[in-house]
């Protein structure tokens, strides 16, 4: 079990990670004939996007992806780009780039991410819990257009505070390891957001 990659979102002049999401984003690789498979622990569903945000919208601006059958055909005019130098491939753990796409996706719900993550609170497995980002952002959408972002960093803080003054608090958080390791993997609101 290994932490995770999460999805970027450019916006702000910043790259956040996403952290928790209500409803899944409409890419599908399937679509273009493609069947993500991992070659990387670190990447259980054998892709990641780069995502942008603007006054226009939400793009999907990068794919990091690993075909199953080694099949990369061209997604909107965009050729992959595959790293052959070995020592620079860890930058990509092995997955083919689709850089550039531009595809707008026509989202309807809420993302949180994050900026800043606070290391001491690392955990080897799964998504990083949302509490543990300096900066939370809560960015809402309908129909692919951002309506409304909501800055949660100081309930995160306030979090943070009652988990380093209060064991117990810490303590029931951990209780049960298989919820705990479940929870780990989830990027549902109801799990990584469950105080907001």
């Amino acid at each position: 079990m290994t932490a995770q990659i999460g999805d970027r979102f450019k916006f702000d002049k910043s790259e956040f990670t996403m952290v928790a999401i209500s409803e899944p984003l409409s890419f599908d690789p399937s679509k273009y004939g493609i069947t993500p498979e991992s070659v990387s622990t670190a990447c259980w569903r054998g892709f990641w996007c780069v995502y942008n945000i603007t006054d226009k919208g939400i793009f999907l601006e990068d794919l990091y992806i690993n075909s199953k059958d080694d099949y990369y055909p061209e997604i909107e005019g965009v050729k992959p780009f595959f790293e052959e130098d070995r020592n620079k491939r860890f930058a990509y753990m092995g997955h083919h780039l689709y850089k550039g796409l531009n595809i707008k996706l026509d989202y309807t719900g809420k993302i949180l991410v994050g900026d800043g993550f606070i290391h001491e609170y690392y955990i080897h497995m799964g998504y990083q819990r949302a509490w543990a980002y300096k900066k939370l952002v809560e960015l809402v959408f309908a129909d692919g257009n951002l309506i409304e972002k909501n800055d949660h960093s100081k309930v995160a803080a306030d979090i943070r505070k009652k988990i380093r003054n209060d064991k117990d608090f810490d303590q029931k958080l951990h209780m049960d390891i298989p919820k705990f390791v479940e929870d780990s993997f989830s990027l549902d609101y109801k799990t990584k957001a469950w105080w907001l």
